[in-house]
């Protein structure tokens, strides 16, 4: 199952049904809360890809989530650190600090609802032709980006050339990444 509130993001998933995904249009909240029910009573898996930053209330959507693990059931969280060194113009590494969950909070609400959590971080480095990111910022490739208007994306654009003159950009690329387990499965 794939679930995301928009139906274009879910439409990508595709057809196939040797991908046996099943398309589920609902957010974390609605899955969390009942107000979407799902085909199964318990999931032995959940993957949280980039989207608790989008969670208005994390711990009680967390929980809610957790609640539907089976014994011994996984969920795994894969957020972006509080920081990042993307070459990026400096309004928008400001907004992303001030609207990224702290994968260590992320971490406590999954032991409150009761998961045994740990979170660990995996590092790579991106190496990108500076007009093709500057072309995946102009079109907005980060939902943050989304939060600019267009004169201020052009404006982060020159600022951006401006710090960053090299034709290739080189910069690190961090994952958080939070484990939950629930209690009761197989050892």
């Amino acid at each position: 199952m794939c679930a995301d509130p928009s139906e274009p993001m879910l439409r990508q998933v595709g057809t196939d049904p040797a991908s046996r995904l099943a398309p589920l249009t609902a957010s974390a909240e609605d899955i969390a809360s009942g107000r979407v029910q799902l085909p199964y009573q318990q999931l032995d898996a959940m993957w949280l890809k980039e989207t608790v930053h989008h969670i208005a209330e994390p711990a009680p959507t967390l929980t809610g989530l957790a609640e539907l693990l089976a014994p011994g059931g996984r969920m795994l969280v894969a957020m972006l650190p509080a920081t990042i060194e993307y070459p990026l113009f400096r309004a928008a590494l400001d907004r992303f600090e001030e609207l990224q969950p702290d994968p260590d909070h992320v971490t406590g609400h999954l032991r409150a609802a009761g998961l045994d959590a740990r979170l660990f971080h995996v590092e790579h480095e991106l190496r990108l032709d500076r007009e093709k990111y500057i072309a995946m910022v102009r079109a907005r490739y980060m939902s943050l980006l989304s939060t600019f208007s267009d004169s201020e994306i052009e404006a982060g654009i020159e600022e951006m050339r401006a710090a960053h003159p090299k034709p290739v950009l080189v910069f690190p690329d961090r994952f958080a990444f939070v484990l939950g387990v629930k209690a009761g499965g197989r050892q």
